[in-house]
């Protein structure tokens, strides 16, 4: 998966927004169901739930998860980190923030 941030203003700005409102936490972008159809949100690590992005939505599922796993590149996250950042927001183990 490529930075879709280098391509796409869009999703440049999404992750502008994200690093405005979650600011020294770790988080990593979703792909979730709700709104009439697929939209991002944001997981934050051991908080309890999502946050949904407003505005973008996608017509499935493949695709809402080929921006979320573009912006979490772009943020320097890998699949194994998205996962327990996920695991974590479900009351599962919790992350070790590093400060």
């Amino acid at each position: 998966m490529t930075d879709i941030t280098n391509t796409n203003l869009e999703a440049a700005l999404i992750d502008q927004s994200a690093a405005g409102a979650f600011p020294d936490k770790l988080y990593a972008f979703i792909a979730v169901i709700g709104g009439g159809g697929w939209q991002l949100g944001v997981a934050v690590a051991n908080e309890r739930g999502y946050n949904p992005i407003p505005g973008k939505t996608f017509e499935d599922q493949s695709e809402a998860k080929l921006w979320a796993d573009g912006l979490n590149q772009h943020i320097g996250r890998d699949a194994e980190s998205v996962t327990a950042i996920i695991i974590s927001s479900m009351g599962g183990r919790r992350v070790e923030v590093l400060a």
